[in-house]
């Protein structure tokens, strides 16, 4: 991932081992598990259940719970049967529950990506932490996915700038106080 999420966190990119750090990092003090909604996670929950990170996932398809559970055996980890299917319009958590929060924005997933990042937002818990990343046909402006995460709620971790035309590479929020 580029800028902008990476920059707030001096960093070049956000790759697995990143991610992987930051979510440890917000779970730490909790019990509660980070949770994966969206295809293409695999790599991340297989990074997280190396590090003994408890992690939930919620999937679209059986290939994505397939390619989960053989990342996790790669890494000699067990992973909590996933929920197939379970993503809808409106994602299946509770209000304002959430503390750790991973989406891959795909279009094929999440036909209508504004209510998807309002569905984030609504979530997590006050002092949450949600990644936003991009999917394979993603195609909107990082200024676009910054608007729909503020009219949900959510802000970057620090200050920084804004996305602006440039393609969405993915962004870390969290939520308001």
């Amino acid at each position: 991932m580029s800028t902008p999420a990476a920059a707030a966190y001096g960093c070049s990119g956000l790759d697995d081992a990143t991610l992987g750090t930051l979510l440890t990092k917000a779970v730490t003090r909790r019990t509660t598990p980070v949770r994966l909604v969206g295809s293409g996670l695999h790599d991340l929950a297989a990074r997280l259940i190396a590090d003994g990170v408890p992690v939930e996932v919620c999937v679209p398809h059986r290939r994505d719970a397939r390619a989960l559970r053989r990342a996790a055996h790669r890494v000699g980890g067990d992973v909590p049967t996933p929920s197939v299917g379970g993503i809808d319009v409106d994602l299946p958590f509770p209000d304002g529950t959430l503390h750790a929060l991973v989406c891959r924005l795909d279009p094929r997933s999440f036909p209508f990506p504004r209510h998807t990042v309002r569905e984030l937002g609504r979530a997590l818990a006050p002092d949450g932490l949600v990644v936003v990343l991009p999917g394979e046909r993603t195609s909107w402006p990082a200024s676009l996915v910054d608007a729909w995460a503020a009219a949900a709620g959510l802000a970057p971790p620090d200050e920084r700038e804004r996305g602006g035309a440039l393609p969405f590479t993915g962004a870390v929020y969290r939520a308001r106080a």
